[in-house]
């Protein structure tokens, strides 16, 4: 399934505080967290969430990027939902990503095709706020729903659907913030009403 960009540009959301037991721990040796995350971020897993090692499977790559086809996320994402049955999936960005600031669409060979149209959307969208926003805030928007975006393509896809309705499997986007040492969660706004 396609990257939605128009959705992305549009969405609607809450940045959250997030509290280190928002997902509690098991205390048993068993992943029932899947954590997608950036290779540069510095984000700790078990910092972030009061959980231990045994109790998350990570998978890292350039962005914490899930829907370009690659064969490495497909598969992780995979072992994680079909085999571990893990109950949350936690994509999470972080501020200040070299990947999300970089607009040149020849970039990686096509690795970031996704962020760099999303890049150029966010500026457009932006455009008409300029005395309003500064590039920080356009910088930490950008990272914001793209994170959001590759949540929502997450919750797309067929297997993690299933799961979904199945046995109540969770989605979230966090954004890590090198600067406190501290996540947010990001939380989506249907019709300005009910959180999904």
């Amino acid at each position: 399934m396609p990257f939605d960009f128009d959705a992305a540009i549009h969405k609607q959301y809450d940045i959250v505080p997030l509290d280190p037991s928002f997902i509690p721990s098991k205390e048993v040796a068993k992943p029932h967290i899947l954590w997608v995350g950036c290779s540069d971020s510095l984000t700790l897993e078990t910092f972030t969430l009061a959980i231990s090692q045994e109790e998350v499977f990570v998978h890292r790559n350039l962005g914490n990027i899930l829907s370009n086809g690659d064969l490495s996320s497909e598969s992780a994402v995979a072992w994680a939902v079909e085999l571990l049955k893990v109950e949350h999936i936690v994509v999470c960005g972080h501020y200040g990503c070299a990947l999300t600031k970089s607009d040149d669409p020849k970039a990686l060979y096509g690795w970031s095709k996704d962020i760099t149209r999303l890049h150029k959307m966010n500026d457009e969208f932006l455009g008409k706020f300029k005395d309003k926003y500064d590039e920080r805030y356009r910088e930490h928007r950008l990272e914001e729903i793209y994170t959001l975006a590759e949540a929502g393509w997450l919750r797309r896809q067929p297997i993690v659907k299933k799961a979904i309705q199945e046995r109540g499997l969770q989605i979230h986007a966090f954004v890590y913030d090198r600067e406190t040492n501290s996540a947010v969660r990001l939380v989506e706004i249907d019709d300005g009403k009910r959180e999904i």
